[in-house]
């Protein structure tokens, strides 16, 4: 072999020599890439996981797989004590539950039963009593009367008042509707001759009697009472009786027989009538007893009209 030909040998093995030392540096530089990556990697997957409150605002919504629902309900336990979880959003269970309660002032109508509530309806001058309205009475004091079905509560209720030495006379009771006509006729005259005009006194006539047909009278369902010498000393029915101790009586005693005050003072404008503490009505003994119990807590009358509309259910 010439020399010129071993000079090419040697620079060839030069170069393949060089070749492979770069190659190696290359793969020793790759394997510290991949190393250094997989380092990384570890680094995130053993990043700290979303506190409380990331877990609260972006709750992970998942479609059943079984290992996150378990993974869900461990961070929940960890963060807000023992939860369910519905859809993949945790959902806290020891929170106490409200017990479901009925409001205090929540009111349960009583049925209406038109065989035992036969005595609670309205009657008034927007309220007449039918027109083939028929009433059987009886005596209750001397030639005072009233319907039959209630008569004997009434007597009853004057026979005891007697025995507490309370003295009520009946001045007014069942009245024909001939005989209001006659009274209402006779107190438009005599206001008149007070110096009304027509109008004048039937506008106000009508506010104190009712129109024929439209009284409690004429059903034979209330009674006028005083105490027994109020007309030694009065020639009209007027508010000062509620001064006298009979009219406390009443009002303590009258609901016990089935009997209720029909125009209390403040309800004109319900009842249409003046405020009349002679005035008494029968609606029957548990209703009377309705309408006082109201009273003895609130100290509110109230009205036939008044105890219909919220506590019985006329349906």
């Amino acid at each position: 072999m010439s020399a010129q030909q071993r000079k090419k040998n040697k620079k060839k093995n030069n170069s393949s020599t060089a070749y492979l030392g770069f190659l190696s540096v290359l793969a020793v530089g790759i394997v510290i890439l991949l190393v250094l990556m997989a380092a990384v990697g570890s680094c995130k997957g053993s990043a700290s996981p979303p506190t409380e409150s990331e877990s609260e605002t972006t709750p992970t919504v998942n479609s059943g797989s079984s290992a996150k629902e378990s993974e869900s309900s461990s961070v929940s336990s960890t963060n807000m004590g023992v939860s369910g979880n519905v859809a993949g959003i945790n959902i806290p269970t020891n929170i106490a539950k409200p017990e479901e309660t009925t409001p205090s002032d929540a009111v349960i109508k009583i049925p209406y039963n038109a065989e035992e509530d036969w005595a609670l309806y309205v009657i008034g001058n927007d309220n007449p009593l039918p027109a083939d309205f028929t009433v059987e009475t009886k005596a209750v004091a001397g030639e005072r009367t009233l319907d039959s079905r209630c008569a004997d509560y009434a007597i009853e209720m004057l026979n005891e008042a007697a025995e507490q030495n309370v003295g009520l006379f009946v001045t007014s009771s069942y009245r024909s509707v001939e005989k209001q006509a006659q009274n209402m006729e006779s107190y438009i005259n005599n206001l008149i001759s007070q110096g009304y005009s027509q109008e004048e006194a039937k506008i106000q006539a009508e506010k104190e009697i009712a129109l024929p047909g439209h009284s409690e009278h004429n059903a034979g369902l209330a009674m006028d009472i005083v105490s027994n010498d109020y007309w030694s000393t009065h020639s009209d029915l007027d508010e000062s009786f509620e001064k006298l101790p009979q009219f406390d009586w009443l009002i303590d005693n009258s609901w016990k027989y089935g009997f209720i005050l029909s125009y209390p003072k403040g309800k004109e404008n319900i009842t249409g009538f003046i405020y009349e503490p002679w005035h008494y009505r029968f609606v029957g003994l548990k209703h009377a007893e309705n309408i006082h119990k109201v009273y003895k807590e609130t100290g509110e009358f109230l009205t036939i009209n008044e105890y219909i509309e919220r506590y019985i259910d006329m349906e």
